[in-house]
């Protein structure tokens, strides 16, 4: 009796080890989509940034630059530019080296020195004659000059000589102020032609004078 309830307490008792186990399945994580949605927009986003980083930096702004001082009245010509790289975001109102027929046959308004960026506002298409002035041609031998050549802006006495039949030449203590515009020599007559600015209400009677070659001309200060 004992015998047999020991056997069967010892059949009924699982033993270790025996016992049936079940498989573990691994944990699976999910990720949102929405986090893989916003990591895309980042990296599409930084490579937009560096497209723009590129080209700001890899290809700075080209603009018209003067090769030589060059007077106001001048019209400009290919041989009077040159570029000029200004780093990009710079600003400027210079005109871009693109636009090459906004330039070319324009005129300067104002004296532009060697290097100078060419503007819009320093160029024209026909020359600007200030108001109540007048721009007169005189051409005059070298005894009508000073020796000093005459430059744009130079401030100047012209003073009217007269001849009489007897050749005797009259001066006149009445002189007229002007201001240069530009010189040119004329190699074939051997005279220098120099734009002078004048006041409208002499600028009949100069010209009269200087057709005739009856005018002298002297440099003063800016004063007079």
């Amino acid at each position: 009796m004992g015998l047999v309830a020991t056997a069967t307490a010892t059949r009924g008792t699982p033993t270790r080890g025996s016992a049936s186990t079940q498989p573990i399945s691994p944990v699976r994580t999910r990720r949102s989509w929405v986090w893989i949605a916003g990591a895309a927009a980042l990296i599409l986003v930084g490579g937009l940034l560096n497209v723009v980083l590129f080209t700001s930096v890899g290809h700075p702004h080209e603009v018209f630059a003067v090769t030589h001082n060059i007077p106001r009245g001048t019209t400009l010509t290919a041989d009077d530019l040159t570029s000029l790289a200004l780093a990009s975001g710079q600003n400027s109102p210079a005109i871009s080296t693109a636009s090459l027929s906004e330039v070319i046959g324009k005129v300067a308004t104002v004296d532009l020195l060697k290097g100078s960026l060419v503007t819009p506002a320093t160029i024209a298409a026909t020359q600007q004659i200030p108001t109540g002035r007048a721009l007169v041609g005189l051409s005059l031998k070298s005894s009508q000059l000073p020796a000093e050549p005459l430059v744009a802006g130079n401030h100047v006495e012209i003073v009217p000589i007269a001849t009489d039949t007897t050749g005797e030449v009259s001066v006149t203590t009445s002189t007229i102020s002007g201001v240069v515009s530009d010189t040119s020599v004329d190699q074939q007559s051997d005279t220098t032609i120099v734009d002078v600015y004048v006041s409208q209400t002499v600028a009949a009677d100069l010209t009269s004078r200087a057709a005739a070659g009856s005018v002298a001309i002297y440099l003063t200060g800016a004063d007079g």
